[in-house]
């Protein structure tokens, strides 16, 4: 009699005590897998008795303590490279010097936690998603938009300039316009008459200016080759993120949910939420990618749709080693509900 097969172990990283990343190990866990929760923060602010103890060598890696031989599958919740804070108000010699010591101790934390996903992929193992893919595109958005473009995917006019004359040119050809940070987060608005009046400030920080699209702004979740989720944010503000009132499940033409699935695998990644306008025409016209994306602020119901395809995807290639498969199990589990 052969012995049982032991489930696989799903390492899942995110700050230490998430509550995401407690849904997606209940997710994991439900489908009758193993989540392995770790603490993602290398230094930084935790205590030295608090940190990983993070171990790489030529033939394995440990984190925590916990070997990575038999781990085949990885989640990422959210990471980004870490910057400290803003500069304080002064800096003299001392301080600066200071500061930077601080800077380049961060490098050795970001190096170190990169090598450590980098050496697991190289070894065959899917990590979702790989620093390398992710937050490039979250954190710098003139480039995202133009890479899109170049590869035939709908994205909107946009411009990243620190030009006055540039920007000025720019916002008599599309006429309606929003502005954004060229960085991260940061909210949308629509450019005023008095931000007209001040487009020579932006010799003092680079601006992202982009035609302004009307239509339902629509939050978009893939797994793997699939488009797990569509809601249609119900909000009275421009920017959505900000002013959500409601979602509501959207049913998106099947052309549109085989376009960001391969959008998705474009940018290398495996799980993603996208935010993107409905234009009147029925296409989808893509604003933002987030590989780490937050989905406490959607309904239970929902989060739990995603990850659930999540779960499946990641204990799928633990027990065959193939993104096919993985992929096609999510496909099924979608033509099933």
């Amino acid at each position: 009699m052969s012995p049982p097969i032991a489930p696989p172990k799903i390492a899942l990283f995110a700050n230490k005590d998430s509550n995401q990343v407690a849904e997606v190990a209940a997710a994991v866990s439900a489908e009758g897998a193993v989540p392995v929760v770790l603490d993602i923060r290398v230094g930084g602010q935790a205590a030295q008795s608090d940190q990983p103890a993070v171990t790489l060598t030529d033939n394995g890696a440990r984190w925590a303590d916990v070997d990575f031989d038999q781990i085949h599958a990885i989640h990422i919740r959210c990471t980004a490279p870490r910057t400290l804070p803003t500069l304080p108000p002064v800096i003299n010699a001392a301080s600066h010097a200071e500061y930077r010591a601080q800077f380049i101790k961060e490098q050795a934390f970001q190096a170190t936690t990169y090598a450590f996903f980098e050496h697991l992929a190289a070894r065959g193992k899917l990590v979702a998603n790989r620093l390398i893919h992710g937050y490039i595109e979250h954190n710098s958005k003139g480039q995202f938009y133009e890479k899109l473009r170049a590869a035939g995917f709908h994205a909107p006019r946009s411009l990243n300039t620190n030009c006055p004359e540039h920007a000025a040119r720019f916002l008599d050809e599309v006429g309606e316009a929003v502005l954004k940070p060229t960085i991260g987060i940061g909210s949308t608005r629509v450019v005023s008459e008095d931000d007209r009046k001040r487009l020579d400030e932006l010799i003092h920080c680079p601006t992202l200016f982009q035609e302004r699209l009307h239509g339902n702004t629509i939050r978009v979740h893939v797994v793997g080759d699939s488009m797990v989720l569509a809601l249609r944010i119900i909000a009275d503000d421009i920017d959505s993120r900000t002013d959500a009132k409601d979602f509501e499940p959207i049913t998106l033409p099947e052309a549109e949910c085989e376009a960001i699935a391969r959008a998705n695998r474009f940018l290398g990644l495996h799980y993603a939420a996208w935010d993107a306008i409905m234009t009147p025409d029925g296409r989808l016209c893509y604003l933002d990618c987030n590989p780490g994306p937050f989905l406490l602020w959607l309904p239970l119901e929902a989060r739990t749709q995603v990850f659930r395809h999540l779960a499946r995807y990641l204990i799928r290639f633990s027990e065959s080693g193939s993104l096919e498969e993985a992929s096609a199990i999510v496909c099924r589990s979608l033509a099933s509900a």
